[in-house]
């Protein structure tokens, strides 16, 4: 007897082939049978005429670091059809830690102080990769090193190279971090600390991962008038260490930059067709997200979020750091100037107190307020203590469908279950994909679409036998009416389940069963490596 059986399913098997209608059955974890008929009885038959059965789908780029040590039953990516899910990006991972800074590298992780409430009892990370399986997520778990990370560990966030001793002791982190099943090392180069790092010690680390397999995710150093320059710089990496590359969330920020589209697409391409492995992810909205420490000039971040509130607190430091981004500087990525504070709302802060400007811009809360925006914006910083996260609305969405399209992108999320109005990718990315992308702008076709959500990133991420339906690999599925699936999260409403997902199984069980949580919690942490 199987377990699952579905019948009739329009099965899109995530290879790129096109779509076949046949039964699809599951025993012992792992797709069973595959054909026009099957015979046999299952626990659980489902009657799939009108519905596509797909692979359980990948997010190769998210912030849900410390979502599944505190709800490790969540639902946000189940009702998505999300199976597996990559921690650990743009620069920074929950481990490894230092024992003297143990929480600042929290801190660092999820965005600022007062995130994480729980108890930093683990340091390595394979301490960290145990404490997600003990307990007992819904959805399979990978992660990346965060370069960022590992600065904090080794030296805070001190705004100067590392030395060579100092780069030494990140190369030994990252060993064992990678032994301990990393998929590979991720960089934050536009964020503090990552951005005092030089080319050379990334690519000190580099050479680690080509050494293990991994790969190299960049949230490159600009994504606005130094495009081309950055993905330059993430080349060169590559380049110079042999190490597969793969840019973050790629995207031209700000009006300006727009046209810059064309000539990043065609300079990455070019690398490609030199022989290096380059792929992408990117994000189906044209908002991003991000922290408003972002705002702030480069040298006012050294030390961290407190050596931050510190400078903001004096009057003549705070006068300083409005002039710097209100000037800009030379090479530094600006989001003001990308979206300007009418298109920076605030999506969330910690204190009950400031509740209330969630999902306002910060023109419009200043204004509330009766305050200029820089200043209002400095004293939301000063009483959150750095911690507050924003969307910004600097993208279009012919570029976000442009980078879709490429055959080497992959989807990503990039999003982060911060509270308050998050950005609406946390809940929506994914079936966003197949109602915008694939039935309402034909920018994709299914089978393309689904093989960037699964068969894709499970290559990129080294997992030969995830991502595809196929006799004999673990039995991750989603089934979804492709005629209604869709988004409906909003960024006035954006914590709302999507549509038009039927059931979803992570290693052979049903975790969602006609649109209702089971209570099953089969997910593990897949260990780079041993899979």
């Amino acid at each position: 007897m199987y377990d699952l059986l579905f019948r009739q399913a329009t099965v899109v098997d995530g290879s790129g082939a096109p779509a076949t209608v046949g039964d699809v059955a599951i025993a012992g974890g792992r797709f069973a049978a595959i054909a026009p008929r099957l015979d046999g009885a299952a626990q659980r038959a489902f009657d799939a005429r009108g519905l596509v059965l797909a692979p359980g789908f990948i997010d190769l780029h998210c912030h849900f670091d410390a979502y599944h040590l505190e709800q490790p039953a969540g639902e946000i990516k189940i009702r998505q059809g999300v199976t597996l899910e990559v921690v650990g990006n743009c620069g920074a991972s929950l481990a490894p830690l230092s024992p003297t800074r143990a929480r600042m590298g929290v801190d660092y992780c999820l965005g600022g102080p007062g995130r994480f409430r729980g108890e930093v009892d683990w340091r390595t990370y394979e301490d960290y990769a145990a404490k997600v399986e003990q307990g007992r997520p819904v959805l399979n778990v990978a992660g990346l090193v965060g370069h960022g990370s590992l600065r904090v560990a080794v030296m805070g966030f001190e705004a100067r190279p590392a030395t060579p001793a100092e780069r030494d002791a990140m190369i030994g982190l990252l060993e064992e971090a990678l032994a301990a099943g990393a998929a590979g090392l991720s960089t934050g180069l536009y964020y503090a600390p990552g951005l005092f790092a030089s080319t050379d010690e990334v690519v000190a680390l580099a050479n680690v991962v080509a050494r293990r397999g991994g790969y190299y995710a960049s949230h490159i150093r600009n994504e606005a008038e130094g495009l081309l320059e950055a993905l330059d710089e993430a080349l060169a990496i590559g380049r110079a260490s042999d190490v597969p590359v793969h840019i973050s969330h790629l995207k031209a920020a700000g009006a300006r930059n727009w046209g810059k589209a064309e000539a990043a697409v065609s300079k990455i391409e070019a690398a490609r067709r030199e022989g290096l492995d380059v792929t992408c992810d990117v994000y189906p909205y044209h908002f991003s997200s991000t922290s408003l420490q972002a705002v702030i000039p480069p040298w006012a971040l050294e030390g961290g979020s407190d050596a931050l509130v510190a400078r903001l607190v004096d009057r003549n430091t705070r006068a300083k750091v409005i002039a710097g981004i209100k000037d800009g500087l030379p090479g530094w990525e600006n989001i003001y100037h990308n979206a300007g504070w009418e298109k920076i709302r605030i999506s969330s802060v910690n204190s009950p107190a400031n509740h209330r400007v969630q999902g306002q811009s910060v023109t419009q809360a200043a204004a509330a307020a009766g305050a200029d925006p820089f200043e209002w914006a400095m004293d939301l910083l000063v009483a959150e203590r750095g911690a507050v996260n924003i969307i910004a609305g600097s993208m279009n969405e012919e570029n976000v469908a442009r980078f879709l399209a490429l055959p080497f992108a992959m989807v990503g999320s990039d999003g982060a279950p911060r509270g308050g109005k998050p950005h609406p990718r946390v809940y929506g990315t994914f079936p966003r994909i197949l109602r915008r992308f694939v039935r309402e702008l034909k920018s994709l076709t299914l089978e393309e679409a689904v093989r960037k959500m699964t068969s894709a990133s499970a290559s990129r991420l080294g997992f030969a036998d995830r991502g595809c339906i196929r006799v004999g690999s673990p039995a991750d599925a989603v089934l979804f009416d492709p005629v209604t699936v869709g988004d409906t999260a909003s960024f006035e409403d954006p914590c709302r389940h999507p549509i038009g997902v039927k059931a979803v199984a992570v290693a052979g069980r049903l975790v969602l069963d006609d649109g209702s949580m089971t209570g099953e919690r089969p997910g593990r942490f897949c260990r780079a490596g041993t899979r």
